[in-house]
């Protein structure tokens, strides 16, 4: 079977958003199974994205969580 091809994406983040994805990844992972900071952010990408296709929000909503993020750099 072809390996499937992965791409990287290398993003700044502010410690409080590290903090939540290691929060994320530590609520999800259990004895069996753990997950990674970079599962949590893919799984946020599909709810992300499905919410936008369902409707139910807005892109103009979720930019607006960036904007003060944006006014710090």
């Amino acid at each position: 079977m072809a390996k499937k091809e992965k791409k990287r994406l290398q993003v700044v983040i502010s410690d409080e958003q590290d903090a939540l994805l290691t929060k994320a990844a530590y609520e999800l992972s259990n004895p069996e199974r753990l997950v990674s900071k970079s599962e949590v952010v893919r799984l946020a990408i599909q709810k992300i994205a499905q919410d936008l296709e369902e409707g139910k929000a807005s892109l103009e909503e979720l930019l607006k969580n960036l904007e003060p993020e944006e006014e710090e750099s």
